[in-house]
């Protein structure tokens, strides 16, 4: 081989080396660049999946605070974990942080990624921090541990009765008594208002007939005031007498006494696998007199007379705590009384059906005063001198009338006369109203348009006889309303505005005059007395007055007179007997 040719080939195996050497570089560079966009990536997934633990951590915390409030900080020595609480665990070592959101199984454990398995029954908060951050420690010493209650968890609590709803509640271990006791009532008058709505509607389908019974029914209820609250599962529940069966213990509870003292231990929070029983209110003690709120009370066990004072909100001022009179009745039938001190009410338990009056020391109520609302300067109460001042005397002092006022007419009750029962009127309702005379149904028609202690009169009628006012009246001035109301068989019925100059005949003509079924008659409804009177010429008319022209009957022609042929058949068979009987 000569020199050339070995140059030449010793070039050609240079190139070759050359190019195996560059691809050796060119590998090496690609694997390198693949390993930092593989670390690039790993890096980004791992903070994008730190900012969806925030973005859902947050969401979690957002959706816990909308279905729980607390009422006060959660004691970690108390509170008992159990499945579904979340816990935020935060890792630090030396050169990386883990934050982890782990929930407590179904199952009562707590899986730690990395580390194992908690178990968490039966633990109390502060035992199972010591035991996450044991648990951790024995993976890694030199790591620092947070560990945040984050989100506590629902479960369904039993609740026995007899009442409608009872079943299973959705609750957390930081619902008392009374938030689970609220929510039984609150879930039941969803269910009445949701009947109510569904009674509502199928009433479109009644017949008028029935539907007119019904507005006339309910009229009376509200005019005379006899409507009252039927009782309902929810408001016979025991409120002194709930018991919590918690394993072998039982718990009682009392949400009256706690609305009065508020005394924690009367109302406990809820713990999972308790059962609540509520029972019906059995028996009852009264309490009157010196007391804040005298009244009917739900009696319990082991009571003393202070707790039943205490419950009744309590002494007045003005009581005589060293006289309270007890009533007592025993199995034998015997009422016995006797006179306790303050002292001595500690120390005296309550029996059922008791009936204890705190005196007062002088007359609970000695301030006479009456009430004037309306269309006047200064309305508010003001007091008076029994027999001495009158309603012109309260007018004057609460500043005169205001400009827009109907000063012609002013209305008087009494918040303490209303609450006396009409007898006579409940004795009228206890019959049936076709066997009423008619002097009863006067007796109703005219209760029904004067409530009971009540004055509707003119101010000028007022002032000539001085009228006295007493204590506890309400006196209202109304706003005045210059209109006069056209109704019935008219071609636009409605309000016009008032004329002393226009009589009722005006005003119909006003109202487009009658309509082609407009019957003969026709009536005026003063405002003042309710009453009914048949429309006369030059007919007078105070504004408020009602003028009604009543529309003709519909009524059948062929049964109108087949009813006529009938009538005149059985006048001529009358007659006929007659005639013969006179013959014989």
């Amino acid at each position: 081989m000569t020199p050339i040719e070995t140059s030449i080939n010793q070039y050609y195996n240079m190139m070759k080396l050359l190019k195996i050497l560059l691809a050796v570089m060119c590998v090496q560079g690609l694997s390198k660049f693949q390993n930092l966009d593989l670390n690039t990536l790993r890096f980004a997934q791992r903070q994008a999946s730190k900012v969806n633990n925030v973005n859902s951590n947050f969401s979690k915390k957002n959706k816990s605070q909308e279905n729980f409030i607390a009422d006060k900080l959660i004691n970690p020595d108390e509170y008992i974990v159990g499945p579904g609480d979340q816990f935020h665990i935060n890792i630090i070592s030396s050169n990386e942080t883990f934050d982890h959101n782990l929930i407590i199984s179904p199952t009562g454990q707590l899986l730690i990624p990395s580390v194992g398995m908690v178990n968490c029954s039966n633990l109390k908060l502060s035992q199972l921090i010591k035991e996450i951050k044991k648990q951790i420690k024995s993976w890694n010493t030199s790591v620092k541990i947070n560990v945040e209650l984050e989100v506590i968890r629902q479960f369904r609590l039993l609740v026995v009765g007899q009442f409608s709803n009872a079943g299973y509640f959705i609750v957390t271990p930081m619902t008392r008594v009374s938030d689970l006791f609220n929510q039984i009532e609150s879930e039941y008058n969803q269910k009445v208002k949701e009947a109510v709505k569904v009674n509502k509607e199928s009433s479109f389908s009644e017949t008028f007939g029935m539907r007119s019974r019904i507005a006339v029914d309910d009229f009376y209820n509200r005019k005379l005031g006899l409507e009252e609250e039927s009782d309902n599962d929810i408001s016979l529940l025991s409120k002194r007498n709930i018991l919590i069966l918690r394993k072998k213990d039982t718990i009682e509870v009392d949400l009256e006494k706690f609305k009065v003292t508020g005394n924690p231990n009367l109302n406990p929070y809820i713990h999972q696998e308790d059962v609540i029983k509520i029972p019906y209110k059995k028996q009852f003690f009264t309490v009157h007199g010196g007391v804040q709120k005298p009244g009917e009370f739900e009696y319990k066990n082991g009571d003393f007379i202070i707790d039943a004072v205490t419950i009744a909100g309590g002494y007045h001022p003005d009581a005589i705590i060293d006289s309270i009179s007890l009533i007592r009745t025993d199995k034998r039938n015997i009422t016995e009384s006797t006179y306790l001190t303050n002292e001595e009410a500690k120390n005296t338990f309550i029996e059922s059906e008791d009936h204890i009056m705190v005196p007062f020391s002088y007359n609970k109520d000695p301030h006479n005063i009456v009430e004037i609302i309306g269309e006047i300067n200064y309305p508010g109460t003001y007091p008076i001198d029994i027999g001495q001042t009158t309603i012109n005397d309260i007018i004057d002092v609460a500043g005169g009338f205001l400009s827009s006022a109907d000063s012609s007419i002013v209305y008087i009750n009494n918040s303490e006369i209303v609450k006396i029962p009409d007898r006579e009127l409940e004795r009228i309702l206890l019959k049936d109203e076709i066997n009423r005379s008619i002097e009863e149904k006067a007796y109703v028609k005219a209760r029904i348009r004067t409530e009971k202690g009540a004055l509707e009169t003119s101010l000028k009628t007022i002032k000539d006889k001085n009228h006295l006012v007493t204590n506890k009246d309400v006196i209202y001035i109304q706003r005045y309303f210059p209109y006069i109301e056209v109704i019935g068989a008219v071609e636009s019925p409605g309000r016009y505005p008032f004329s002393s100059k226009y009589d009722a005949k005006d005003y119909i003509k006003l109202a487009g005059g009658i309509t082609k079924n407009a019957s003969r008659k026709r009536f005026v409804i003063k405002s003042t007395t309710g009453q009914r009177l048949k429309m006369k010429n030059k007919q007078e008319l105070h504004y408020g007055d009602v003028v009604f022209v009543p529309e003709k009957l519909d009524y059948n022609e062929w049964y109108a007179a087949k009813e006529l042929v009938s009538a005149l058949y059985q006048s001529g068979l009358l007659i006929y007997y007659i005639q013969t009987i006179l013959q014989r």
